[in-house]
């Protein structure tokens, strides 16, 4: 046993998958929904099928309250299952086959950034062709209590970190017709060995920054580098050692709850949203949506990252036209834009310049015709017997939208 392992009192690689992922705000994202017998959806995020299963199992009608679950009829729907998780996509077959759902449920493997290329050559699929979109952003139960996955630093495991990734199959013995799309994703990525035993002391600490905001990641680059001048780290009880050593964990205090707060977790957290690429998925995924939903569709998101939820907020907005479409870190309100063109009017008075029209000044930097509608105007959080029963939830967010008639905005460019 690992000396992490041993002070912590963590589990080694022998412990087996038992945990049951929980989907967060469920009910909340089925009551903004409303899936309806004879349309389409997408759960671009499959996971465990918490999310599909209810899609499949719950009809709700506008202005009806929300069913118990296991107590409601089957909706006559269908639904599109993609994860880039091909131990996640073979639970959405086996339900295909033994939940009764063939010729309703269609599980594709691929990355939700890829959606609209993965419908068409999967499904062939004409665009717009969904109803509704549910994307359930981060990491999964399974793939955190996996230890031969190398997600977490509280089992001793390879540091892999690849969502798509089986973590004990190598990519040469993958050769079906049904692994191909396997097989491509891992020969174009690389693993949270790679990184942190090959990416320079400074490409380190600003990952670790950028993606776990973590204030202390010079600190924590330098220790792994002077680590792996020793030998190359290679577990991740190892990696979490080190981080543990460089940055003790504090005892934090958050609400009613008060835990110990491994130092790891952002570190870990950063690596595995570098490996995969995250953001950019998600951007990618956002984008897609104004071409895959049908005008009246619902685009919903839950995040548990600030960097995402800002990237679902930005677009959201800028699609409804509350915010500049302009493509920037800090974008920017109506309100912004107004006051900006009222001082171009008083500065264009005491100068005695041509007064530039306000409509011309506004329409420039805000989607005249915006391409949805946002269905809650404040983010939607879990409510206290959430969090008490699935701590998961602590940090979830919900956001929604509705798809207009009008022609896309593009904020985030042009679909690829």
């Amino acid at each position: 046993m690992s000396k992490f392992c041993a002070l912590r009192g963590l589990a080694t690689s022998s412990r087996p998958y038992t945990a049951v992922h929980i989907p967060v705000l469920l009910r909340e994202a089925l009551q903004l929904l409303q899936p309806r017998s004879g349309e389409t959806y997408c759960d671009a995020t499959f996971g465990d099928g918490g999310y599909t299963k209810a899609l499949l199992g719950a009809c709700v009608g506008p202005r009806q309250p929300l069913p118990r679950l296991e107590d409601s009829e089957s909706c006559d729907c269908k639904v599109v299952a993609i994860d880039q998780d091909p131990m996640a996509i073979e639970k959405a077959r086996s339900l295909v086959d033994t939940g009764g759902y063939r010729g309703r449920l269609f599980p594709i493997l691929g990355r939700f950034g890829h959606a609209s290329r993965l419908v068409k050559e999967h499904l062939k699929w004409s665009q717009p062709c969904f109803d509704g979109m549910v994307f359930d952003i981060g990491v999964s139960n399974g793939q955190l209590e996996t230890p031969s996955r190398g997600f977490s630093y509280r089992f001793d495991g390879p540091l892999d970190m690849r969502m798509f990734s089986r973590g004990d199959v190598n990519a040469a013995a993958l050769s079906s017709d049904e692994t191909q799309e396997e097989a491509r994703l891992l020969k174009k990525t690389i693993t949270a060995y790679q990184v942190v035993n090959y990416f320079s002391q400074e490409q380190i600490a600003d990952i670790i920054y950028q993606y776990g905001g973590e204030r202390l990641s010079r600190k924590i680059a330098a220790a792994i580098i002077q680590a792996r001048k020793k030998k190359p780290i290679s577990t991740t009880s190892e990696l979490a050692v080190i981080v543990q050593e460089a940055v003790p964990a504090p005892r934090w205090k958050r609400g009613d709850d008060e835990m110990l707060r491994n130092s790891a977790a952002r570190t870990f957290q950063a690596i595995r949203m570098h490996v995969n690429d995250e953001l950019e998925q998600l951007r990618s995924g956002l984008r897609a949506t104004e071409h895959l939903l049908h005008p009246g569709g619902r685009l919903l998101v839950v995040t548990f990252h600030s960097l995402e939820d800002r990237m679902v907020k930005n677009f959201m907005h800028r699609c409804s036209g509350k915010r500049s479409i302009e493509d920037t870190d800090r974008p920017t309100s109506q309100f912004s834009i107004k006051r900006a063109a009222h001082r171009q009017h008083r500065r264009a008075d005491a100068l005695e310049f041509e007064k530039p029209a306000l409509s011309e000044i506004e329409s420039s930097q805000w989607a005249a015709e915006p391409s949805f509608e946002l269905l809650n105007r404040k983010v939607v959080k879990a409510d206290e017997d959430e969090r008490g029963v699935n701590p998961r939830s602590r940090s979830a967010k919900l956001r929604g939208a509705t798809r207009t008639v009008n022609e896309p905005v593009m904020p985030f460019g042009p679909l690829v």
